[in-house]
């Protein structure tokens, strides 16, 4: 029996931080690991590194009794990182980015109908992710929420936020009536948030460009905020760097850039902080709320389902970004 202490995601999946498990050679240790603790214990194994009492060991070195072997996952900051295959969601994620950015030089009509372009495919790819869950996520009355928020928030202003969100729990709840497997509670809980979510992100994002004010530069300013923290999070991800926690470098390159926006458009730099460290909070919590979507759990060194899981922080920053100016403005 050899003793093997887990590490991060490993720990959390096996349920303990040690085991002892048969196997003449680190090889076949690994290959009992995998098949006692299932098929994701297995997948993230395939990036984790070996160590035989304190040495880094290889899949041949035998074992004995009195070995202790160590499995560490690459991790930064608690996350699982890179997959080359995973490089195609940071493209995509660059690639919204710029559209939106490009978008913001031209009418609110357009920009906007980009963005409830993007709000529905993050809505779909977060209800696909979470299709393995123990709960569903239910498309229709988000979806449904945030073309009805969209046309209120036009009509009402700012008092259309609060409407919208109300309407959007009516949707959910008149689908539950509708659909019977809609009907259990933490199904409609988890749809009623992605619906307010999403329904805020649509309405504060037209109000902020509509806003009489510099709209427009206040909308850019929050796409460049947004862009950074979630592709410097990304870029953090997949580099396999250990110098820096991608659920942190970003909100913190957040409240950064929003304080260079401020300086560069000339808008008040005390004000901006302070819209940069919510947002930045912001996007943390709503990652974390992705996370649970997603996994079904807040775990940290597991790996979102989904295209358009770094947009899980931002469209949570983007909903509160409206209230925010007004509050501070």
């Amino acid at each position: 029996m050899a003793r093997v202490r887990l590490f991060a995601n490993l720990r959390e999946i096996a349920g303990s931080s040690q085991v002892d498990i048969e196997g003449d050679t680190v090889g076949a240790v690994v290959d009992a690991l995998g098949d006692r603790f299932g098929p994701e214990f297995r997948r993230h194994m395939q990036t984790a590194r070996l160590w035989k009492n304190g040495n880094e060991g290889s899949s041949e070195d035998p074992v004995h009794d009195d070995d202790e072997l160590a499995v560490i996952p690459p991790v930064s900051g608690g996350a699982v990182v890179g997959g080359g295959a995973r490089g195609m969601e940071g493209l995509l994620l660059a690639f919204l980015m710029l559209v939106l950015i490009v978008a913001n030089t031209f009418g609110t009509a357009i920009v906007v109908a980009f963005w409830v372009g993007v709000v529905a495919f993050w809505v779909i790819d977060l209800v696909n992710a979470s299709s393995d869950g123990d709960f569903s996520l239910h498309p229709h009355p988000i979806l449904a929420s945030v073309l009805v928020s969209m046309a209120i928030a036009n009509t009402l202003g700012l008092l259309g936020l609060g409407v919208g969100v109300a309407v959007s729990m009516v949707l959910v709840m008149g689908w539950a009536v509708v659909r019977p497997s809609a009907r259990d509670l933490t199904s409609i809980g988890a749809s009623a948030l992605g619906a307010m979510i999403a329904s805020l992100a649509v309405a504060s994002f037209l109000l902020s460009r509509a806003a009489a004010d510099g709209g427009d530069r206040q909308v850019a300013g929050l796409l460049i905020v947004i862009a950074v923290g979630a592709l410097v999070g990304r870029w953090a991800e997949v580099s396999r760097s250990r110098m820096f926690d991608p659920y942190l470098v970003g909100p913190v390159l957040m409240v950064v850039a929003a304080v260079a926006v401020a300086y560069l458009s000339g808008f008040d730099l005390l004000a901006w902080f302070f819209i940069g460290l919510i947002l930045a909070c912001a996007t943390i919590a709503g990652r974390g709320i992705g996370l649970a979507f997603r996994t079904g759990a807040i775990r940290l060194t597991t790996r979102p389902r989904g295209l358009l899981a770094a947009l899980d922080g931002p469209m949570l920053a983007v909903a509160v970004f409206m209230p925010v100016m007004r509050m501070i403005g």
